[in-house]
């Protein structure tokens, strides 16, 4: 059992390849929004010559009853508040059976 802060959507890609030798585009789809603890491990800041910039980091505890297995290679998250944290390229996953959770970094 994990407390409950926000919510992670798994972000699938879906279609594509070629049809009657014409490329087809991909298209993106995410899941359902599945209760999460989000923990922030970096957040900075920064200004470009652009405009302004944040470069994020989170660590991401999901209840393995919840979902056994996970599959992903971005994910969307959102806080217990309904702001979206954005969208991250997964960096690492860990089953941790002993605990029944599955740690997610992004």
């Amino acid at each position: 059992m994990i407390i409950e802060n926000g919510y992670i959507r798994l972000v699938q890609v879906t279609g594509g390849g070629m049809k009657g030798g014409i490329p087809q585009p991909a298209a993106e789809v995410a899941s359902n929004a599945i209760p999460c603890n989000i923990k922030t491990i970096k957040h900075n800041r920064g200004i470009s010559m652009n405009g302004v910039y944040t470069q994020s980091s989170y660590e991401v505890l999901i209840d393995s009853v919840i979902m056994p297995r996970f599959e992903a290679e971005k994910v969307l998250l959102t806080d217990n508040r309904g702001n979206e944290l954005g969208e991250f390229r997964m960096q690492d996953v860990q089953h941790l059976d002993a605990v029944g959770v599955i740690k997610v970094i992004v």
